[in-house]
């Protein structure tokens, strides 16, 4: 069952925006998407607790959401699920450059997800945060050699990442826009703590 873009959206951040205004300050026709594309949005939530979404890559203009269910069953009777838009919980991030993450779909199911054309990455500290995407769907057998490079960009130990025997079957997803709806970053939250510990040396 689809759902509109906006429904999405409203749910991921306390159901307190949508698409539209988000990105905004004026009143938009609720029928018009308003999106602007390759421009990044102020990240995060202000004193008064509005959260603003972070927007990477092309701009998302489908406005129909793909659900969890039906993007599994979907993938089950094609190769390829084309041109759609999915939204879930970030459950892993590349930890080196921000250049794939995992998104939990369903109760059980989780999505890889890569950049379209390598053309974009997203934050490193990104996992936990909410995320709408647009691209591409589909199924396919990763091997034991690239499962293992994964781990070791996830920061796996070596005996988590020998233990890689097999190849897996995997839901993936080439994404060519993604928004962030509820990413705070915690960089100067680290930096922070960094300087308070070398000034109490």
């Amino acid at each position: 069952m689809n759902k509109n873009l906006s429904v999405i959206l409203m749910s991921c951040a306390f159901g307190a925006f949508s698409l539209v205004g988000c990105n905004s300050e004026t009143e938009p026709n609720p029928e018009t998407p308003t999106i602007e594309s390759k421009k990044k949005k102020p990240v995060g939530i202000d004193v008064s607790g509005n959260a603003s979404p972070s927007i990477f890559g092309e701009e998302i203009s489908v406005e129909e959401v793909t659900s969890a269910e039906d993007l599994l069953v979907g993938l089950e009777t094609n190769d390829t699920l084309r041109d759609i838009v999915i939204g879930g919980k970030i459950a892993s991030v590349c930890k080196k450059k921000g250049c794939w993450m995992n998104i939990q779909v369903g109760e059980e199911k989780e999505v890889f997800v890569k950049f379209k054309d390598y053309a974009f990455f997203v934050p490193l500290d990104a996992d936990g945060s909410n995320t709408v995407l647009q691209g591409n769907a589909y199924k396919e057998t990763v091997s034991v050699e690239e499962l293992q490079h994964y781990a070791e960009d996830d920061g796996q130990s070596a005996e988590e990442i020998a233990a890689i025997t097999d190849p897996e079957t995997k839901y993936l997803f080439m994404a060519s826009g993604v928004i962030l709806t509820d990413y705070v970053s915690h960089k100067e939250d680290t930096k922070e703590d960094g300087e308070e510990s070398a000034s109490a040396e």
